[in-house]
């Protein structure tokens, strides 16, 4: 019996006429039609739809050139010329079936679908006599790829029968056939959902090691069947084109059909890899896959026995190491009665520092494949089943996130111009900022000096040494328009500092000359200095009479706390709220650097 949900059909096809002579109908023999039915895969493009079996209900006699015609309601699949299409025979038809019958396979574009035509020919002027209970299957490969959930699948059988009447020779065509069900496009085979993940980078740090975790990966994705056997290993798309004990491919026939050659192999491409010579890479772990009863495991499941060869095969030849990067695995094992799932995990390494401003992200695509982990689409050597388009969706397995520093300046103040009678107020005023990049430091330093000690990037409690320029975005208070304004690289150890007016060209802050000013800059471990000064007319002469400073508020990273609401509810301030965002947290306490 096949594998998959089975409603044999029984129907009667004659060879012969009942209202023919007598003598006539006792030449030809009556034959019984059943199918079964199968869910093929939406992806799929060469699905083994359920195989209609044909069976001899009584003696009889087959003439020459009798046989059948079945109709499909989709088209058979073909690859290099050859039909994905099988027929076997039972012991009783074996001689018959190797000498004696043709099978002729064609697409038709009018009604949509495939022909196959067996035609028993060269038989002696008497015919060839078969006992009851003999049989031939017929299984054939569709293309499904492109129909909907839900479509039905059908096959019409026809027979044709040639009888003699004294010396003249006539042929009967049959006019009507006999419809059987072949089963019905399922969904895509799985769904993809995080195991584990997905994995946040900060581009200047990068991720060296993660520890602790259940798999011991930066990110899992788990894909699980939608049905009992969406995900099919060799031997299971065998049993497919069958249902009794002969393979198609061994059978009478040996070698007429265009067999299987591979199961549902899954397939794991990842794109987006920044190509950086070699400072990013992932490695995968051998899947998890869900358990056999009995068992209290977080990856129960019931009957299952999903397996895979491993280790993953990394494809370097088909997509080469860089921007893409994937990974093959041969479904070896699977029940076939129970819905399975596997977890696939995946090892990230990235010495940072990356250039920042890149938008890096890491995608994963998963299809399943042929056994060679041919992309989605024809394979290139004829392996079968194939597929054409991948499991939706693809799903964002890594984060990258620059390296930032916001500081919030509330207050600043730029030269209006005007005598000190009639200039606005606080016209007479400026304001001068020092930004300084903290990233190298003494707590990495062994003792007094540090000396022999250059790399402190590489010790535990040292700042990451990072280099790059602030932007400015100045806001008047008369809400005028936005005032930009960025610095020089500055790098680790270094400062810079600057007039806001002179740095805005001689433009003031509106009407007012006053407004408040936030910094991104392009590394960790910024802070500084606002230092708000009068007589700003007779600065280089005379100098301020008065200087007023501040330290600007360093502000969370909106790319893990919102500012609204404020810190998702926990309010803005100088060091970042105390549970870090969980996922970053992890990678962050894992490095060791």
């Amino acid at each position: 019996m096949t594998k998959r949900n089975l409603l044999f059909v029984s129907l009667l096809l004659v060879f012969g006429l009942c209202a023919m002579a007598p003598s006539l109908y006792a030449q030809g023999t009556v034959w019984s039609a059943s199918s079964n039915q199968n869910e093929v895969r939406s992806e799929g493009d060469a699905e083994a739809v359920g195989t209609i079996t044909l069976t001899t209900t009584s003696t009889g006699t087959i003439m020459n050139s009798s046989g059948f015609t079945i109709y499909y309601s989709l088209p058979i699949q073909s690859y290099k010329g050859l039909y994905a299409v099988g027929v076997n025979c039972s012991p009783g038809l074996v001689t018959l079936c190797k000498t004696e019958m043709t099978v002729v396979t064609t697409n038709t574009t009018s009604p949509l679908g495939g022909q196959v035509q067996i035609t028993f020919t060269g038989l002696p002027g008497t015919g060839y006599t078969v006992g009851g209970s003999n049989w031939l299957t017929v299984a054939v490969r569709e293309q499904v790829q492109g129909q909907k959930a839900g479509t039905l699948l059908t096959g019409t059988i026809t027979a044709f029968f040639q009888f003699q009447a004294q010396s003249l020779t006539l042929t009967q065509q049959g006019t009507s056939g006999v419809g059987v069900s072949l089963g019905s496009v399922g969904y895509p085979a799985t769904q993809i959902t995080f195991k584990e993940g997905p994995e946040y980078v900060l581009t200047c740090i990068g991720v060296h090691d993660i520890l602790g975790t259940a798999y011991d990966n930066d990110f899992a994705l788990r894909i699980t069947e939608n049905w009992g056997d969406a995900i099919t290993s060799l031997s299971d798309e065998y049993s497919l084109e069958n249902n009794d004990s002969n393979n198609l491919a061994l059978g009478a026939l040996g070698g007429a059909t265009k067999y299987p050659t591979n199961g549902s192999n899954i397939l794991i491409t990842l794109t987006g890899v920044p190509n950086d010579g070699g400072a990013v890479g992932i490695i995968a772990h051998d899947p998890v896959a869900c358990v056999p009863a009995p068992s209290t495991a977080s990856n129960y499941c019931a009957l299952g026995n999903l397996w895979f060869v491993n280790p993953p095969v990394a494809l370097a030849p088909k997509a080469p190491y860089g921007s893409t990067q994937a990974f093959g695995y041969v479904v070896s094992l699977t029940n076939v009665r129970a819905i399975e799932f596997a977890d696939f995990g995946f090892k990230l390494w990235s010495k940072g520092p990356l250039p920042p401003n890149m938008g890096y992200e890491i995608t994963a695509t998963v299809s399943l494949t042929d056994k060679d982990f041919d992309p989605p689409g024809p394979p290139t050597d004829g392996d079968m089943p194939w597929f054409s388009e991948p499991e939706p969706p693809p799903v964002t397995v890594v984060y990258f996130f620059d390296c930032v520093t916001k500081l919030l300046f509330p207050y600043i103040n730029t030269f209006g111009g005007g005598s000190a009678t009639t200039a606005p107020a606080f016209s007479m005023f400026g304001t001068g900022i020092d930004i300084a990049n903290t990233t190298w430091d003494p707590f990495a330093l062994p003792g007094p000096g540090g000396v022999g000690y250059l790399y402190p990037d590489e010790a535990r409690g040292s700042a990451i040494p990072q280099y790059g320029t602030c932007s400015f975005y100045f806001y008047p208070s008369d809400e005028t328009k936005t005032l930009m304004y960025t610095t020089p690289p500055i790098s680790a150890g270094g400062s810079f500092a600057f007039d806001v007016f002179s740095a805005l060209g001689g433009v003031s802050l509106g009407v007012h000359g006053t407004g408040y000013a936030i910094a991104i800059c392009g590394f960790q471990n910024a802070h500084g200095f606002a230092e708000i000064y009068d007589n700003y007319a007779n600065i280089g002469t005379k100098g301020p009479n008065t200087i007023l400073g501040y330290i600007p508020e360093v502000l969370p990273d909106p790319a893990f706390y919102h500012r609204s609401p404020a810190g998702d509810g926990l309010g803005e301030g100088a060091v970042a709220p105390v549970d870090l965002y969980r996922q970053l947290l992890k990678a962050l306490m894992g490095i060791v650097h």
